[in-house]
């Protein structure tokens, strides 16, 4: 009967001590949660009016109105045979921008610095006259075929090429 004791004491004390490991591990687990769970499960009102909290404020920041001094591009009706001075539009007058005068419109590799689709490079305030139009992306007078007025830069005078109608103002 000894024998039945002590086995019987054994079991006790390994149940106690899983029952300690369990505790262990039930308190690190709450432990390890993070704080948002916890206050979620916490407080469940502080939790849901944070987020409602949060929600208005962006909604307020995402749908407010602009300020009412915001520059937007002026549109110039551009007619065949006038002169017009090249100006980028986000360039500030004076600030030395460059405008590349293209031999094909709309050429998107005409931006390299060694482009050969390039005829030359005129700074702001180039004088030019309008030759024709060109239509793309269904827009109307989207490229303007210009000649060069007056010799500047690399651009010799009576050369022509093509640019956006929005840098001739």
């Amino acid at each position: 009967m000894s024998e039945d004791k002590s086995t019987d004491e054994i079991i006790e004390n390994v149940k106690e001590v899983v029952e300690e490991a369990v505790d262990a591990v039930e308190d690190a687990v709450d432990a390890a949660k993070p704080p948002l769970m916890k206050l979620k499960e916490e407080n469940p009102k502080v939790f849901y009016g944070g987020i409602a909290a949060i929600a208005v404020v962006a909604g307020l920041f995402f749908f407010s109105g602009g300020s009412s001094n915001t520059q937007h591009v002026q549109q110039i009706a551009h007619t065949v045979g006038e002169t017009y001075t090249l100006q980028a539009p986000n360039a500030t007058p004076g600030s030395g921008v460059t405008l590349k005068i293209l031999k094909i419109p709309g050429q998107m590799a005409s931006f390299d610095t060694e482009s050969e689709d390039v005829v030359c490079n005129a700074p702001s305030g180039t004088r030019a006259t309008i030759k024709s139009f060109q239509e793309a992306f269904g827009k109307k007078n989207l490229f303007a075929h210009i000649e060069i007025l007056d010799a500047v830069n690399d651009c010799r005078q009576g050369v022509k090429g093509w640019t956006l109608t929005t840098n001739l103002k």
